[in-house]
């Protein structure tokens, strides 16, 4: 046997371990070094690259002790992250004091008032601190995965040596953070390998670090395959801690939308009139334009030949073309057909039982004339009554 006079730190449980050993007195981790497991360590296939953690940051060793294959990931002790607890508390406590104050302080402004309170600029000040919150603790657990302290982001200059260290490694390339314009520069290639380290779009990374911070900080992704942890077990307890604190802020952001539309539903009221406005505005040019055509034609059978000539539409169907027209309330129109000096001239009138227009010259339409109006005037059945020719 060989000489085996040494201890290591079980990767399991943090536990010493004597290399005579065959395995961890305190949680049963097997000694890959250890002769009688050899033939079992090649069955699981351990024997590859790991990393040992310090202080610098990470250090390249072809050993076996401080790995523990897990779902394809490498499992190793991290101890230069800091507290795990202390930063989920602290981000957790700092969102929910924040929560709580806005609604106090609005609470106070309006007297109790619920109704004055979701009008107010309350819906937008949660949604910008709910999204500050995500990408601010989410930069926190990217530090922590990368095995940095995880208030370095806080800290200018720092932050992006932090980060120096562990992605280039290079001493005297990390002082290039500290040079104007080309730290700013330096800074982007480093999201763009942090992006490749954890094997999400480098790009995407380096365009829009707001938005990929979250997604790989609450994701399962591992640095350069690496998922770094403070104790055993703590995997499934930092995945909870993470998912608690993300399903808060979902349902805070969602509060604040609602809120948002209920403060905002006048503004969207006059938003759905305007809408109504031109989308009659637009069916009244496509049955003009498909009635004149018509008439110019002499496609249209009457009851005479007087005029004025009427042609009623108790509902515009698929005959005019209207986009979306299934979807929405039925719209009832006639146009009134006169002739003057020789020359033929266009009345329409329009509604959808509640926005429309009285008989108006086409030429006078405008979306502006478009408001309430809920029933067409009678006069056409009184009139001259016409119809397109269904063999035309």
């Amino acid at each position: 046997m060989s000489d085996n006079n040494y201890t290591f730190s079980c990767p399991r449980c943090g536990n010493e371990v004597n290399g005579n050993s065959r395995y961890c007195m305190k949680c049963g981790y097997l000694n890959p070094s250890h002769p009688d497991n050899q033939q079992y360590m090649n069955l699981i296939n351990s024997q590859k690259e790991s990393y040992t953690v310090s202080n610098g940051g990470l250090s390249n060793v072809n050993v076996n002790v401080n790995v523990v294959r897990a779902t394809g990931v490498d499992v190793a002790f991290g101890n230069n992250t800091g507290s795990f607890m202390i930063c989920f508390i602290l981000n957790f406590v700092f969102y929910f004091i924040s929560v709580l104050g806005l609604f106090g302080a609005c609470y106070s402004l309006y007297n109790g008032n619920i109704q004055m309170i979701f009008a107010s600029e309350l819906s937008y000040l949660l949604f910008g601190l709910t999204i500050f919150s995500i990408i601010n603790y989410s930069m926190q657990l990217v530090y922590m995965k990368m095995n940095c302290r995880w208030w370095a982001p806080f800290i200018p200059f720092y932050n992006m040596y932090a980060m120096s260290v562990v992605l280039d490694g290079k001493k005297w390339v990390n002082f290039l953070v500290f040079i104007p314009f080309i730290g700013q520069l330096y800074y982007i290639v480093l999201l763009y390998k942090m992006g490749v380290a954890f094997k999400v779009n480098g790009f995407l990374t380096a365009l829009f670090p707001f938005i990929m911070f979250p997604i790989i900080g609450f994701g399962s992704h591992g640095f350069n395959n690496v998922c770094y942890i403070s104790e055993r077990d703590s995997l499934e307890k930092e995945y909870k801690k993470k998912k608690s604190f993300f399903v808060v802020c979902v349902i805070v952001l969602i509060l604040s939308i609602v809120m948002f539309i209920y403060s905002n539903t006048v503004s969207i009221n006059k938003g759905m009139d305007k809408f109504s406005s031109y989308y009659l505005y637009f069916a009244a040019d496509r049955v003009m334009t498909r009635t004149e055509l018509k008439v110019k034609n002499n496609v249209i059978e009457c009851d005479d030949d007087s005029f004025p000539k009427y042609l009623y539409f108790p509902t515009l169907d698929d005959y005019f073309n209207i986009p979306f027209y299934v979807y929405r309330d039925p719209i009832e129109a006639y146009v009134k057909v006169v002739e003057v000096n020789g020359e033929l001239e266009y009345y329409i009138s329009m509604t959808d039982n509640k926005y429309g227009f009285p008989e108006t010259k086409f030429e006078d339409v405008k979306i502006n004339s478009i408001g309430e109006f809920k029933e067409l005037d009678k006069s056409y059945e009184s009139g001259n009554i016409c119809y397109f020719k269904r063999s035309a």
